[in-house]
């Protein structure tokens, strides 16, 4: 209805955003502009003399239109719109940035439950490498990225803001993997591999002594099965040194930077051999993730049904 319309309208921006996490087209030009446009005109110094200037135009028509009344009303209706149009074009980029800067406080604590839930996940399935690498790799990106938003730091640029980016991509790629990782461990620990070697091998010893058709086919299904399991369980240790270099990356970038800002002058970070070792990092977790989405076609119905076992295993 009408009246639920005007409700969301005369809602906060910031508030209705914390309902879900920021996305990309949460920081476009055009979404902030409307951002800032709501906010300036939710903004007390614009309502409060608005109403009123309704008030008074309601009281005009409603019973007497009267020379206070006039006054009252435009009077009012000018210092709202003197307030509006300071703060929207005044104040519109200091309120601008403000509200990028909630955009990405907000993205980084939806990120941070994230990754606290993943390494929930990981413990409670027995993945104890996983929960390991997942506070590991937050603590090293946070505090790479503390250290960058300092605003001691001076010099900020925008070089300094791509570097930042990349040590968010980094982050966002090792979480990506290990939520993979999570899904392997959970297919893995599904097989049960011991009873399958020893099935095998039982099978072998009947088929030296009385060989058949039908032993050599469960041999061979045996074989393929346990073939495929220590296949993917060498790609679970895969994904772990990966997630491993690039929490190194960030810890690396953060020593680093920490080491380099005593100077008198500012490093510029992206082109910095700081920001090539991150990019080499995040070229390689690109690679693994193009991998795990069968983007290389090197899928086989089988591997599918290890990544399905894994998928259902999270839910």
């Amino acid at each position: 209805m009408w009246w639920e319309r005007l409700r969301g309208l005369l809602q906060p921006a910031g508030h209705a955003l914390l309902a879900r996490q920021p996305t990309a087209e949460d920081f476009t030009p055009r979404a902030v502009q409307q951002a800032i446009l709501k906010d300036t005109l939710q903004h007390p110094a614009t309502i409060l003399p608005g109403a009123l200037a309704a008030v008074a135009a309601l009281w005009s028509l409603a019973i007497e239109l009267s020379p206070a009344s006039l006054l009252a009303m435009l009077g009012f209706g000018f210092v709202s719109a003197t307030a509006w149009v300071i703060n929207y074009v005044g104040r519109g980029d200091t309120l601008a940035a403000q509200h990028i800067q909630t955009l990405q406080t907000l993205r980084v604590e939806y990120e941070r439950r994230e990754v606290e839930t993943l390494a929930l996940h990981c413990q409670r399935a027995g993945f104890h490498d996983g929960a390991k690498e997942a506070r590991e790799l937050t603590a090293a990106y946070q505090k790479l990225n503390s250290v960058l938003l300092e605003p001691q730091r001076g010099g900020e640029s925008a070089s300094d803001e791509r570097f930042r980016v990349l040590a968010e991509d980094t982050y966002r790629h090792g979480v990506f993997i290990l939520h993979q990782a999570l899904s392997l461990f959970q297919a893995l620990h599904r097989i049960e591999v011991d009873t399958l070697e020893q099935e095998r091998q039982a099978w072998l010893r009947q088929q030296q002594h009385a060989p058949s058709v039908s032993l050599e086919r469960n041999i061979d299904a045996h074989s393929k099965r346990l073939e495929r399991y220590h296949k993917r369980a060498e790609e679970l240790h895969e994904l772990m040194a990966q997630i491993n270099e690039l929490e190194t990356a960030l810890e690396t970038a953060y020593l680093e930077i920490v080491d380099l800002s005593g100077r008198p002058t500012s490093p510029i970070l992206f082109d910095s051999g700081t920001a090539a070792r991150l990019q080499t990092a995040v070229a390689a977790a690109r690679r693994v993730e193009q991998r795990l989405r069968g983007l290389d076609h090197g899928d086989t119905p089988a591997d599918d049904e290890y990544r399905k076992a894994g998928e259902q295993g999270n839910t």
